[in-house]
C-alpha cells in the first residue's frame, strides 16, 4: 500500500509542482516565500494522500491546497504585523519577556506568573494552547497535527482560556 502511495504521490508532484511553485511567485512576488509554502503544501498532500486518491479530480485539489496553504501563510503573516503594530503604538506593551528585569517590575511579574500558569495546565492542554497561542496553528492544523478532533482541539484552548483568566485575574485592568 505504502509503495502505492510513493508512486502516486510521485507522479502527483511531478505533474503540478512546478505549476504550483510559479503560481505561488506570481502570488507572493517572492520566490523563497514560494518555496517555503509549495514545500509545506506537498508535505500536506503527503499527509493526506489517501484524500487526493480518492479525488476524482486530484490535480484540482493540489492547486486548492496550495492556495490556502498560502492564504493561511499570509493570514499569520497579517496577524503578526498587526501584533508587531500594535506594539509599536502601545508604549507600556514594549517589554518583552526577555527584557522583563529593567524598569518595570510589574510587567515581570505578569510575565512569570503567565509562565506559571500555563506550566499548571495538564500537559496535553499546555501542548494544544502553546500550538495556538504563540505557534499561531488554528484549531484544524492542531487537530490534524495532533490527530485529534477539532472540537476537542477548541474545547482544550477554551479550557485554557478560562483557566488562565482566572489566574491572572490580579494582572488584568
Amino acid at each position: 500500500m505504502a509503495a502505492k502511495n510513493e508512486i502516486f504521490f510521485r507522479k502527483l508532484f511531478d505533474e503540478t509542482h512546478g505549476k504550483a511553485f510559479n503560481f505561488l511567485k506570481a502570488l507572493s512576488r517572492d520566490e523563497n516565500v514560494a518555496r517555503e509554502i509549495t514545500q509545506t503544501s506537498f508535505i500536506k498532500i503527503w499527509k493526506h494522500i489517501d484524500k487526493f486518491k480518492d479525488h476524482p479530480n486530484p490535480k484540482a485539489l493540489v492547486y486548492v491546497t496550495v492556495k490556502n496553504t498560502f492564504l493561511d501563510e499570509m493570514r499569520k503573516q497579517n496577524r503578526l504585523n498587526a501584533l508587531l503594530t500594535s506594539m509599536e503604538e502601545n508604549e507600556h506593551l514594549h517589554h518583552t519577556i526577555a527584557d522583563t528585569s529593567g524598569d518595570s517590575p510589574v510587567a515581570g511579574e505578569a510575565f512569570a506568573a503567565v509562565h506559571s500558569a500555563i506550566k499548571k495546565l495538564p500537559e496535553h492542554i499546555q501542548r494544544i494552547y502553546t500550538l495556538y497561542q504563540f505557534e499561531e496553528l488554528s484549531p484544524v492544523e492542531i487537530a490534524d497535527t495532533l490527530q485529534l478532533s477539532v472540537t476537542t482541539i477548541r474545547t482544550n484552548i477554551e479550557t485554557a482560556k478560562l483557566f488562565l483568566r482566572r489566574e491572572l485575574k490580579k494582572f488584568r485592568n
